[in-house]
């Protein structure tokens, strides 16, 4: 017989292995930089019916296997790479040990529902003898038959002896388990983009607040073996207001049931209104959370709901995100979906008869993985009454106009209610809600200039609710501006104004702009693709240094960097702007592409058409990420210096002094690595900070600069590399960096860097 499987191999082992077209049950090969296989095979259930004759390979239909020689980097690489596949997938462990690694897929009933007793498919990494084996079979196999077919392969001429060796016992405990219950869908909301550091005031009732709050907790990560009502549970992450109740917790976790519930419920905890317990399980992660004591709440914290809702096909719903919610309370919409019927889409529908306030509720559901997650838009009522005031102090500061304080004003017809921000001073430079039609301003006095500056206009905005707009601005400006603002982000940003006043080094070049701007915009609401034409009369005019005070030199006897002058003039352009972004939490694309234009025929007394490209990309890579730039600047005639392309300095060229070069033309590439490190360990006893991601950064930077007047220009781009340590990767971000340019005449230089640059 084996003589005659062999015969088959041979005619059509040219035929090579592949899944194209295989149902469920099929896992591909496709390790990357995986070696060639020394051997592989795909078996038809027409070669099954020649070869075996086990009544156990009856039920089979297809099976694919290949054979590699064996290296432990090789067999470690593939358990790595196909255990998290298989986990996305939602298969689960059967049996694992130091030679075989072996999962099943449950197969689906009716109802879309795991069946009780038979498996879909079958996958193993093993290692017998000399070889590395890959291997997936496919069909409607019942549970108590795995065994019996894996020890009997040989009949279709795969000698693996590692199976044989398995005992029976692990495979009829595991095919034995009873069919894990439903588990309820979890329940949170959309997070905004974050704002760095942002300062207010609570809300009656709620006590003050001011910058960051800080509370002692403990944290604690645990991976093993447990199971949540039949789920298998791999890792396990704790948070307490205590070291007893980690203690207490991990060694109940360690020594009692494998049952988190049994666990948790065996626990002699407090039970007053202060002590949180709380259990948030993602089962398509195989991960648990559990929060106990009293510890303040996260930001968009899971909440498991109390029952599980499915699809109008039957597939079950993971999680509910809500967004786009301003007055209406999270808790109320979890109260009425728990109150409403389990098929998602009729829960949803029903949301606007139940809510008072609620116009509409959108729903969208998205698949990644085994993970089905719907996306709820809350649409609000307009209100009877939409027209609106809101103001709120405002402070600045830099060296050139030291102190700035005024106010600022926001009013106009709101869409929906928005929260009041009369009492938050950290409302960012363009006022919030640009998809209103409204009248804005701020005016401040700057005590080291001894003048007053300005920004009034309006907004007249034109588009569909919650899709798009297209919004005409016009303002008139007397305001402190920065060279190259895409290049230094966030100066004017509540958090760089406190930075500059506790001394850390100002990187912004200012000159003054006086003028009119009008422009015309068009952006949807789920930023992807935006343009915007502008058209700006004003006059430029340089700045001086006015202090050198900060925080820690109160009497001014240290100095600080100068301002230096700019080319003084009438600036009467037409720029064009466009900007593709699919960035969330600093993460994905965000292109720019824009042109400015400049003649004397105008009235302007420079003349000049420059063209820029700034691309910037955002990858993760598990738990790293790498971040790379590429800005192209080109120009028809010689720039004023605002206008000019510079690098140099933290963020740009590393290794060089700050605003080292700058010319009419030129071009910068970065790339970044972050590897993730360790947490600290003292700073895992402060909420806030526990989930603060601690980077070592490799970095390497080039770029050039030229005049259009240079009669030749030779490309001897400046470069540099290094290394640096980050603390946090969105709203809160410090880095330190090392970095050494490639010139003999430059040294080692070392700066810091509180936001992304690019």
């Amino acid at each position: 017989m084996k003589t005659h499987i062999f015969i088959v191999f041979l005619l059509l082992t040219a035929s090579g292995l592949t899944h194209a077209g295989a149902t469920d049950g099929a896992i591909a090969f496709d390790c990357p930089d995986a070696p060639r296989a020394k051997f592989q095979f795909h078996f038809t259930r027409e070669l099954i019916t020649l070869a075996a004759t086990t009544a156990s390979f009856d039920s089979v239909r297809d099976l694919y296997i290949q054979t590699y020689d064996y290296d432990a980097d090789i067999f470690d690489k593939f358990v790595a790479h196909y255990g998290e596949t298989l986990k996305v997938e939602n298969w689960r462990s059967l049996h694992e040990d130091r030679n075989v690694f072996l999962y099943t897929l449950e197969a689906p009933n009716e109802q879309n529902v795991a069946s009780n007793g038979v498996v879909s498919g079958i996958f193993a990494v093993v290692k017998s003898d000399n070889d590395v084996h890959l291997l997936n079979i496919i069909g409607d196999i019942p549970r108590q038959q795995v065994r019996q077919l894996l020890a009997n392969l040989d009949q279709l001429g795969i000698e693996i002896s590692a199976f044989k060796s398995l005992g029976g016992f692990t495979f009829q405990n595991s095919e034995g388990k009873q069919e894990p219950m439903p588990l309820p869908t979890l329940f949170r909301t959309a997070s905004d983009q974050p704002n760095f550091f942002s300062i207010g005031f609570g809300k009656k009732g709620e006590g003050s607040k001011f910058g960051l709050k800080f509370s002692m907790s403990h944290n604690e990560n645990l991976r093993g073996h447990w199971n949540y009502y039949g789920h298998p549970i791999e890792k396990i992450h704790i948070h307490t207001d205590s070291q007893n109740s980690i203690t207490q917790i991990r060694e109940a976790l360690q020594e009692g049931s494998a049952d988190i519930q049994e666990v948790l419920n065996s626990l002699r905890l407090p039970n007053t209104p202060e002590h949180k317990q709380k259990l948030i399980v993602r089962a398509w992660e195989r991960s648990a959370t559990i929060i106990v004591g009293n510890v303040p709440d996260h930001e968009n914290e899971p909440f498991m709901l109390s029952k599980q809702f499915r699809s109008e096909a039957g597939n079950p719903v993971h999680e509910i995100l809500i967004e786009g919610h301003q007055n209406t309370h999270p808790a109320t919409v979890r109260k009425a979906l728990e109150a409403g019927p389990e098929e998602i889409e009729k829960a949803i529908a029903a949301l606007p008869s139940t809510i008072s306030g609620l116009e509409a509720a959108r729903l969208r559901i998205e698949g990644k993985g085994a993970q089905r997650t719907a996306i709820v838009t809350i649409v609000e009522t307009p209100l009877p009454s939409r027209f609106y005031f809101d103001s709120a102090p405002w402070a600045g500061f830099n060296r050139v106009t030291g102190w700035e304080l005024g106010a600022r004003f926001d009013s106009g017809f709101r869409k929906r209610e928005r929260p009041n921000t009369s009492y938050n001073i950290s409302v960012p430079n363009v006022f919030r809600g640009d998809d209103l039609s409204k009248f804005f301003g701020r005016i401040g006095y700057g005590f080291g200039t001894k003048q007053s500056y300005y920004r009034v206009g309006g907004r007249a905005v034109w588009g569909e609710p919650d899709s798009w707009h297209l919004g005409l601005t016009t303002q008139v400006h007397r305001t402190t501006s920065v060279i190259a603002p895409d290049l230094f982000p966030f100066y004017d940003d509540t958090g760089m104004t406190i930075l500059r006043v506790l001394g850390v080094p100002d990187h912004q070049n200012y000159y003054l702009r006086e003028g009119i701007e009008v422009a015309l915009q068009w952006q949807p609401v789920r930023q992807r693709h935006s343009f915007k034409l502008a058209l700006l009369a004003e006059s430029h005019d340089s700045l001086r240094k006015n202090t050198d005070w900060h925080f820690f030199n109160w009497r001014s006897k240290s100095k600080v960097r100068e301002n230096p002058m700019i080319t003084p003039g009438r600036m009467r352009s037409t720029m064009f702007r466009y900007d593709y972004s699919t960035r969330h939490n600093f993460l994905g694309w965000h292109n720019t592409f824009f042109v400015e234009h400049s003649n004397s025929v105008i009235g302007s007394d420079y003349d000049f058409t420059r063209y820029q490209l700034h691309l910037r990309y955002a990858h993760p890579f598990g738990r790293h990420q790498i971040r790379t730039r590429a800005v192209g600047s080109f120009s028809t005639a010689p720039l004023p210096i605002q206008r000019q392309f510079i690098i140099g300095g933290p963020g740009l060229l590393n290794g060089y002094p700050l605003y080292a070069f700058a010319g009419d033309q030129g071009f910068l590439f970065n790339i970044e690595y972050f590897f993730h490190l360790p947490a600290l360990p003292n700073w895992k006893n402060v909420s806030e900070f526990s989930d603060v991601p601690l980077f070592l950064v490799f970095f390497l930077d080039a770029g050039q600069v030229w005049n259009v007047s240079d009669e030749s220009s030779i490309f001897a781009p400046k470069s540099d590399a290094g290394i640096g340590l980050q603390l946090g990767k969105t709203d809160f971000i410090f880095r330190f960096n090392v970095s050494k340019a490639f010139e003999a005449d430059q040294g080692i230089r070392f700066n810091t860097v509180w936001f992304y640059s690019f």
